[in-house]
């Protein structure tokens, strides 16, 4: 199984020490004290979130609804299902509705985790598809839906710091996205070269077993989602010293 991410970049550039300030829906939390932090962060990320989806110029965050994807390739060798996919014009819609549950962290082993929900993540562009899905044989290409409702998000990271210019800023070192959608509904357009019979029937099996077809791609999925997620917070975290972001207590 591999994935290429061809263009899903971020346009953070590694700026060393900034000369920005923290944006006033950014607030900070005392790092000391795991618990007491993690509350307070996740009352503090609920309401930043919105903004930072949003996008904010002065932080060179762009919008993330939709987010944009020019191209994505996915091959996938192994389970019941042996494909090629291609999507293309990628959009993803609903980022805007995330909630963001609870955060867990623990700063002296540099482990941190978020829990979110999506109601509606829709993603829609074009496909270009070959092989075998589920053992069935399957081709096509035209526009793609794929819309995954109430998914929830458990995001598990670590982090350390580095030096830049003798300033210590934070960096993810590792990240995973797990995702559990309650339920997903997939349309292919123009499958089978347009055989209307053939491509609804297709269909109807896709969205029948929904939750297999989503294991076959999940990883892949996954895989696209942790390199956005990293360059968005190492984009973010080198703006701002770790001091500034997670000081050691309040004043």
């Amino acid at each position: 199984m591999r994935l290429i991410l061809l263009a899903a970049t971020l346009c953070l550039a590694d700026t060393g020490p900034a000369a920005v300030q923290l944006p006033s829906y950014l607030k900070v939390c005392a790092r000391l004290d795991n618990a007491k932090f993690d509350k307070c962060a996740a009352k503090s990320g609920r309401e930043a979130l919105p903004h930072l989806i949003k996008g904010d110029r002065k932080l060179k965050i762009p919008s993330f609804d939709p987010f944009e994807i020019t191209e994505l390739k996915i091959s996938n060798g192994q389970g019941r299902g042996q494909m090629n996919l291609i999507l293309r014009d990628v959009k993803l819609h609903g980022l805007k509705d995330t909630y963001l549950h609870n955060t867990t962290s623990d700063f002296s082993k540099g482990h941190a985790a978020l829990a979110l929900t999506v109601p509606k993540l829709k993603i829609l562009g074009m496909y270009d598809l070959s092989g075998q899905i589920l053992l069935l044989p399957i081709i096509g290409r035209g526009h793609i839906n794929l819309t995954l409702v109430d998914t929830r998000i458990a995001l598990p990271m670590t982090f350390t710091t580095v030096k830049i210019n003798g300033i210590e800023y934070g960096d993810l070192s590792t990240a995973m996205v797990h995702l559990y959608p309650t339920r997903v509904y997939v349309h292919l357009d123009n499958l089978f070269n347009g055989d209307k019979i053939l491509g609804e029937e297709m269909n109807k099996f896709l969205n029948d077993n929904w939750r297999e077809v989503f294991d076959e791609l999940v990883p892949n999925i996954s895989a696209a989602f942790v390199e956005i997620f990293k360059d968005l917070a190492n984009g973010l975290a080198k703006q701002f010293p770790f001091d500034v972001l997670f000081p050691e207590t309040l004043p």
